[in-house]
């Protein structure tokens, strides 16, 4: 019985464990999209030029999943249609930054990198 109790505690400190990392993997995205955030800000304030050069290289369409629409805090516009396909509400007045993803090829989430539809020539 003994020996019964100490496999369900170990499998409950292994699920505990689990959901832990599951949790620190989380933040870990939320706390880098955060801080991609401000850097893609910040990049476009002082190197407008150059985003426009380097927009001109950019390939691909967009996906519409819309995961790079919450890839920080979940937009308030997006919805999806009956496909589950992202729709953009304000999309003939969305902000610029949002039509600017991704300007260049260091700016994705680095999450989303892999299955985002805009691809660079340097890639």
């Amino acid at each position: 019985m003994t020996e019964l109790i100490s496999k369900l505690e170990i499998k409950k400190i292994h699920q505990f464990v689990q959901k832990m990392h599951h949790i620190a993997q989380k933040i870990d995205i939320f706390c880098s999209a955060i801080m991609l955030q401000a850097q893609r800000r910040a990049y476009y304030i002082f190197n407008k030029r150059e985003i426009q050069t380097s927009l001109k290289k950019r390939q691909g369409n967009c996906l519409r999943c819309g995961r790079c629409c919450h890839a920080s805090f979940r937009c308030n516009y997006l919805e999806y249609d009956e496909n589950g396909l992202s729709l953009c509400k304000v999309y003939d007045r969305k902000p610029l930054m949002c039509s600017l993803y991704p300007y260049n090829e260091n700016d994705y989430f680095f999450h989303l990198k892999s299955t985002c539809g805009y691809k660079y020539d340097d890639e």
